[in-house]
């Protein structure tokens, strides 16, 4: 899997199981701000993302990630991707 493919696929969890407008999903788009997630939706987009990606570690390790960018990220390093 590569670094576009975690993108894509961490948006397509953002449109499908959040309705968020997919021209708001930018690497610098905020969860909280600019995609309007509450805390709850921040925990199920976490559990989402580990179940999706077959990441085993704390939901902790997630916590200080507050933007889209730094999960495709963090996701891509887990999965040892790298940007093109």
């Amino acid at each position: 899997m590569t670094h576009d493919d975690v993108k894509t696929k961490l948006a397509e969890i953002l449109v499908s199981d959040f309705r968020v407008p997919p021209n708001l999903i930018t690497d610098d788009a905020t969860f909280r701000g600019t995609l309007g997630m509450d805390s709850l939706d921040a925990v199920d987009f976490t559990y989402m993302v580990k179940k999706a990606f077959g990441i085993d570690e704390d939901i902790a390790a997630f916590a200080d990630l507050h933007t889209f960018g730094r999960v495709v990220a963090h996701v891509s390093e887990k999965l040892g991707t790298h940007a093109a």
